[in-house]
């Protein structure tokens, strides 16, 4: 998810090109007949990162309430079945986010998938409305760069200044990327899909939606329940809460995966801090980000709070014990250790990128824009607070249920940037209501940081004919993490056997995860979208 701002950078030159190219663009033909799709073509041709994929473009309503309106071009990715003749029809992946790219997921499904799910299915990744291919959010790196912008205020004067904030960029960004900017919720994103399907030929679609992907599928198991074939939701939403049940089960999974990691450090020799307080050592440690004393010990860079909490929590979704023991055992003693620049490289790839300097702008004097997805998350999400007193009590709230770990960074994140924001929630809580659908198929780690077990236990609850698979162990999302979990999603995909209700899985044993990777090495295997 993203509090989880992902921010691209463009260039001056080609933002503009970029904007013409996938921009808003006449209006599309008459409105179709309620509940069918009109004939809609795909242009398909080589990707230019990887030619052995199909890349293909789709005009889509910007409103869906307005087919004949302004319109968008959603990009899409297929990874073709290796053997057609045996082809069960599309297999749509989602990797979450908001702000994830299907696209790049579809690059490397065959690390992802298992042999014959790659014989058997056309992979079709879309990058959603508002990300990345598919006519981005951006604003101006000007606007994302003013002062106010905080993870949590502290103070009525930083409170004010965040709402400020929030509003400016909102207007920038809805000037700097046009209509669909109010349009980029899970329900249009759902609607979209189901127009790729139709273009598709497809009666039926089959879907893997991991993280926040969860919640597209939900959003289409509501809509179009009897066009489904197969649904595999990994890593769930539950779009039911409101905001204090939001902040609060964050902060206790957030919690739990902390004690998680001091249970395994406690016996485990892999554990750079074994033998010690592990919770005493990450105490003094962020006494020191709190004095602003807090330093990379490997460049002198200085780290925050909210720094330690992100990094710290980042290695909790993998999870990556080993990684993490060495991280604060270098924090702590002050000895250079390649872990936290790594750490530090990795979570940059998935937060907020640094903002460019004037002095970076082309000399044209052109808008320099960067892509933003923080209304994916608004126009899903009605979280308001009202006053600093009220952000403050439920701050205040998350310390006693997460005293170590203070509160989820994401999730808090992802609440504060809407704050004062003035766009309309498209997509507000609710309870599930899904008639007509097959059983869908839940995958949920006990020990989910992001999306917790609670969380998949109650949408199964709202969707009613689901199986929930568990799978006793720590990470976020998990049909890649054994064989238990691979094979109840596939049997699934490729029989319609539908696991039994009680299935579980074991864990891994996180001592035998691997040390730290060589940061920019990306290990494709990792489903580990932060929401």
């Amino acid at each position: 998810m993203s509090g989880r701002t992902i921010r691209r950078q463009l260039t001056a030159a080609g933002a503009g090109l970029l904007l013409l190219a996938a921009g808003v663009s006449t209006p599309a033909t008459a409105s179709p007949v309620a509940g069918q799709q009109p004939a809609r073509s795909i242009a398909w041709a080589p990707c230019d990162e990887v030619p052995t994929v199909q890349c293909g473009r789709i005009t889509l309503p910007v409103d869906w309430s307005k087919p004949g309106g302004a319109t968008f071009e959603l990009v899409m990715a297929k990874r073709p079945a290796g053997d057609p003749a045996a082809s069960k029809g599309p297999l749509f992946i989602n990797p979450g986010g908001p702000g994830g790219s299907g696209v790049n997921m579809t690059f490397s499904a065959g690390s992802i998938f298992s042999p014959e799910v790659l014989r058997t299915f056309d992979i079709i990744g879309i990058d959603p409305r508002g990300v990345a291919r598919s006519h981005p959010v951006v604003c101006s790196a000007d606007a994302l760069g003013q002062p106010g912008d905080t993870v949590l205020p502290r103070t009525k004067a930083e409170y004010t200044a965040l709402v400020q904030f929030n509003r400016q960029l909102a207007a920038d960004c809805k000037q700097q990327t046009g209509p669909l900017y109010d349009h980029v919720d899970s329900i249009s994103v759902a609607r979209d899909l189901d127009a790729v399907r139709a273009a598709l030929g497809a009666d039926k679609l089959n879907w893997y939606g991991a993280s926040y992907g969860s919640l597209t599928g939900q959003m289409y198991a509501e809509l179009f329940p009897q066009r489904i074939r197969t649904m595999v939701n990994d890593g769930n939403m539950d779009h039911s809460l409101d905001t204090w049940r939001f902040q609060l089960s964050e902060s206790g999974f957030a919690e739990d995966s902390f004690q998680q990691f001091v249970d395994w450090c406690g016996k485990s020799p892999n554990c750079a801090l074994q033998g010690q307080d592990v919770s005493k050592v990450y105490a003094e440690v962020l006494a020191k980000a709190d004095a602003g004393t807090l330093v990379d010990p490997s460049d002198g860079t200085k780290l925050s709070n909210w720094d330690l909490l992100g990094l710290t929590q980042f290695f909790f979704s993998r999870p990556r014990w080993v990684q993490l023991g060495d991280l604060l055992s270098s924090l702590h003693a002050g000895t250079p250790s390649a872990a936290v620049r790594t750490a530090r490289t990795e979570l940059a790839s998935t937060r907020p990128a640094a903002v460019p300097t004037a002095a970076g702008k082309a000399s044209s004097g052109a808008v320099e824009l960067v892509e933003d997805v923080r209304p994916q998350f608004c126009e899903d999400w009605s979280l308001p607070i009202h006053s600093f007193g009220e952000l403050d009590t439920l701050y205040r709230a998350s310390l006693k249920v997460a005293p170590r770990m203070r509160a989820s960074v994401e999730a808090l994140q992802s609440m504060t940037q809407c704050i004062g924001w003035p766009g309309k929630v498209n997509n507000p809580q609710h309870r599930l209501k899904v008639k007509g659908a097959p059983t869908i198929v839940m995958f949920n780690g006990i020990h989910d940081p992001a999306t917790g077990y609670s969380w998949a236990v109650n949408a199964r609850r709202q969707l009613g004919k689901a199986v929930l698979v568990t799978y006793e162990g720590s990470g976020h999302v998990v049909y890649t993490r054994t064989a238990c979990t691979r094979a109840a999603a596939d049997n699934y995909f490729l029989n319609l056997t539908v696991p039994a209700a009680d299935t579980r899985c074991a864990a891994n044993d996180p001592a035998l995860a691997p040390a730290a990777r060589t940061a920019g090495t990306p290990n494709t295997t990792e489903l580990t979208s932060r929401w």
